[in-house]
């Protein structure tokens, strides 16, 4: 079913969650307050909400076609959720913040610059431990909600995952709950270490947090 911002901002208001499943570069560009980015294209779309989710909460879509709504609503039913109330398509959205997107170039350059911004890696405890970025703490994205309390919502913090993917639905949801100084790094951890190993290889390290 099709529904306006309007009728979306109400089922907000009642506890029902977003889910934006346009790529992550789309949704940082402009995205409806609160609403939860996992991208429709991966094919652990709905494991990947699963993780964020409960399964018998209300959700409501945000897609860039109609034809999207249809194929989400699919994948999550087959997931175990039952839920799926309605779906509104990205132009119709009147209302949009913005997410920061973090280059690795930019990343790198701060490390080596000494700087040490606070980084939360959201992969696996083992993936973390392989070749994890310098003082980065590891979340993993299923324990995110247990865990936020060890994270501050004031300080600005760079999420990161393997490939981008799991830290944008990490960043939108720490952004929907109050951290106003999130930075995702666009590409992850396959971008970062994509960058020449002279540029890099000091800012790896098992030192942790």
């Amino acid at each position: 079913m099709r529904i306006t911002e309007d009728e979306l901002k109400t089922k907000f208001v009642s506890g029902a969650a977003v889910i934006d499943v346009r790529p992550g570069a789309q949704f940082a560009e402009g995205h409806i307050p609160g609403s939860l980015n996992i991208g429709l294209a991966n094919a652990t779309f709905a494991s990947c909400a699963g993780q964020i989710l409960g399964k018998d909460r209300q959700i409501f879509l945000v897609v860039a076609r109609a034809e999207d709504a249809m194929r989400a609503q699919a994948d999550l039913a087959r997931a175990g959720f039952s839920q799926i109330q309605g779906f509104i398509e990205a132009d119709d959205l009147r209302e949009l913040h913005k997410l920061t997107q973090l280059s690795v170039s930019d990343l790198i350059s701060t490390l080596l610059r000494g700087g040490k911004p606070a980084i939360l890696d959201v992969r696996s405890k083992g993936e973390w431990k392989s070749d994890g970025i310098c003082e980065s703490r590891n979340i993993p994205l299923a324990q995110l909600k247990t865990r936020v309390s060890e994270l501050s919502s004031t300080s600005p913090l760079v999420v990161v995952c393997q490939d981008g993917y799991q830290s944008a639905a990490a960043s939108s949801w720490l952004q929907a709950n109050g951290f106003d100084s999130i930075q995702h790094l666009a590409g992850g951890m396959d971008a970062y270490t994509g960058e020449s190993a002279e540029e890099t290889v000091e800012a790896f390290s098992v030192n942790r947090w």
